[in-house]
């Protein structure tokens, strides 16, 4: 099988005086359904070393946790975490690892290639109608889940990034790169129940 390395997100137990990686469970299975087997990044494993000696077939980079870049007084940010995905999509470009971003990890990929994000009302906690806008990717029309109170609007899309989904309100919610193996959607896919055919679907195309 292949191995998918999965960046983790970051949660401040307190109660326990404990900072953890944390996966959701959802994504082995995700993974384990189109033959990869998943394998857990920690942030403060080396980058290099990860790329390295475990020979990742692709990368996801999940969602959780605001980029610190964005609010630095949001309670929920990790600068360890910020470092380590950005580093890790570095080596993947240069390994030609593909690179899949679930919400958060679509934002760090849009910045990482000088676009920007916004901050947006009516994404976080509720399901809204997204439309394909790319021959490249011929799906329908249809319902997501969004739990994201950053978001990508048209003007700050990274002019490497080629947008295939958007919102109602015209905010991006999927691209692909130009000319690297890499993407990202703003929707949760493992947060489906079950799993949606076509999600699964794209991230075949996108990291095999």
């Amino acid at each position: 099988m292949k191995i998918v390395g999965i960046s983790q997100r970051v949660d401040n137990m307190t109660q326990y005086n404990e900072q953890r990686d944390c996966l959701d469970q959802r994504w082995t299975a995700i993974a384990h359904s189109l033959g990869f087997i998943a394998v857990p990044l920690p942030n403060l494993a080396s980058p290099v070393d990860i790329i390295n000696t475990i020979k990742p077939d692709a990368i996801i980079l999940s969602g959780g946790n605001s980029i610190s870049s964005l609010d630095e007084s949001a309670n929920d940010i990790s600068l360890i975490r910020d470092e380590f995905e950005q580093e890790l999509l570095f080596h993947a470009i240069e390994n030609n690892t593909p690179v899949l971003g679930i919400c958060r990890g679509m934002q760090l990929i849009n910045m990482f290639f000088d676009g920007g994000v916004q901050k947006l009302s009516g994404h976080v906690s509720c399901r809204h109608h997204i439309d394909f806008v790319d021959k490249k990717i011929p799906l329908h029309p249809r319902e997501v889940n969004s739990y994201h109170n950053w978001g990508i609007c048209k003007s700050k899309l990274s002019k490497s990034l080629i947008s295939f989904a958007v919102s109602k309100d015209k905010t991006v919610e999927g691209f692909y790169h130009k000319n690297l193996r890499i993407a990202g959607i703003m929707w949760h896919p493992e947060r489906e129940s079950p799993f949606n055919k076509d999600d699964l679907n794209l991230i075949k195309k996108f990291l095999l």
